[in-house]
Formats: C-alpha cells, sequence, structure tokens
C-alpha cells in the first residue's frame, strides 16, 4: 500500500505540474483534471488516505476541481467525509463550492 500511494502521491504531482503552467482557460487543462480524475477513482481506499495526509495547499485546490467528477464515480458517503475533513484542516482554502458539487454527485 505504501508504494501504491508513493505512486498516487507522484502521479497527481506530474499532473498538477502540468496543470499550474496552463492558464485556466487553455482548453488543454480539461485533458489534466480528466486525468486526475481518472487516477483519484481508481482506488477509494488510497485515494481517501493521500488526500488525508496531503498538506500542500497547491496540489489541494487543484485537486478540489476535480471532487464532483471523483464523486460521481465512487458514489461514496467515506470520500465526502474525507473531503469534508480536507476542509476543516484546511480552513483558509474556500472548498466549500467544491464539496457541494461533489455531494450534488451522490445519487
Amino acid at each position: 500500500m505504501k508504494v501504491a500511494m508513493m505512486s498516487l502521491s507522484s502521479d497527481v504531482k506530474v499532473i498538477v505540474e502540468k496543470i499550474k503552467i496552463l492558464h485556466l482557460e487553455d482548453p488543454i487543462i480539461s485533458k489534466y483534471w480528466e486525468e486526475l480524475a481518472d487516477l483519484l477513482i481508481r482506488d477509494e481506499k488510497e485515494t481517501i488516505s493521500f488526500l488525508r495526509t496531503l498538506n500542500d495547499e497547491e496540489t489541494i485546490k487543484c485537486v478540489s476541481s476535480v471532487f464532483d467528477d471523483v464523486s460521481r464515480s465512487l458514489q461514496s458517503e467515506e470520500f465526502i467525509s474525507c473531503i469534508e475533513y480536507v476542509q476543516e484542516k484546511h480552513p483558509n482554502l474556500l472548498l466549500l463550492h467544491m464539496i457541494k458539487a461533489a455531494k450534488d454527485m451522490m445519487y
């Protein structure tokens, strides 16, 4: 599990670095957001563990952009609880809209 999480962490970091150099309106950014969402839905437990230990606020902001896509795929109350925990842990990051969008994706 530790090796897998290192892989998730490093894979996320690579995608986030690509996103950070782009302008928000660059059409290619949606491809990277899709890759990021695909990465995070692969293994729910690994994703939750990764998010709970993530402290880099730039990465959190970037990852929060796909909370709704991840939520739509996972359909998991545990995931919702996890992203609410991330908001509590980092109150200066205004993730409430992202969390609401993720909740709205639950059936």
